[in-house]
């Protein structure tokens, strides 16, 4: 008998066949290999520590008992050369009652008796240490007025034994000659009461 000329296909055509000869995979696909990003983002403030450019500190206690006034300023002199960018503050209330609080920024001249705290460190700890920042941090407690020449920005009211603050990551910023200040005004019937004000900033050149 002579042979056919058909021949068996080498493979089978399947419902699987059929679905991929029309375009459809019926089958999961694999996952995409997970890839890592190309770029990793740093807080600003973490490279300014890096850089020797971040620093934070407190002040002492600072007596706001009946009749005084007591604030912490963060200062930047005339002539520094550079621009004070506060990341966050706090301020601490150790009385058993609510003060008002106010938040001032004006002319660094106007922050006048004030003794230089000596409790500042740069963020990156270091036993080559960073050089010493030019913002000055101030405090001072007295029956003054309040500073003059500059603008309360906020009022507050500070619970008692309470912390309040706030992070800015650099949004409010200090010229040369200029300063940023919480303030507690004087009260004749306050009792017995202290605070401590604390902040984090970076510098930067004024000009690059």
């Amino acid at each position: 008998m002579a042979k056919s000329s058909y021949s068996q296909p080498s493979y089978y055509f399947g419902m699987p066949d059929m679905y991929m000869q029309m375009g459809y995979y019926p089958f999961p696909t694999p996952s995409a290999p997970e890839q890592t990003p190309n770029q990793v983002m740093i807080p600003y403030a973490m490279s300014m520590s890096s850089h020797c450019r971040y620093f934070l500190g407190q002040t002492e206690k600072i007596d706001i008992s009946e009749g005084a006034q007591g604030f912490g300023a963060l200062v930047n002199p005339l002539r520094s050369g550079v621009q004070l960018y506060v990341n966050d503050w706090y301020v601490s209330n150790f009385s058993a009652q609510a003060v008002e609080m106010n938040i001032w920024f004006g002319p660094a001249r106007s922050v006048v008796g004030a003794k230089a705290s000596n409790q500042i460190t740069p963020g990156f700890v270091q036993l080559s240490p960073c050089p010493a920042p030019h913002g000055q941090l101030l405090f001072s407690s007295a029956d003054s007025a309040r500073p003059s020449n500059g603008s309360i920005a906020s009022t507050r009211i500070l619970p008692p034994m309470t912390t309040i603050g706030a992070e800015k990551n650099g949004h409010w910023i200090l010229s040369p000659g200029t300063a940023m200040m919480v303030h507690v005004p004087a009260q004749t019937e306050r009792e017995s009461a202290e605070m401590v004000f604390a902040i984090g900033w970076w510098e930067q050149p004024v000009f690059g």
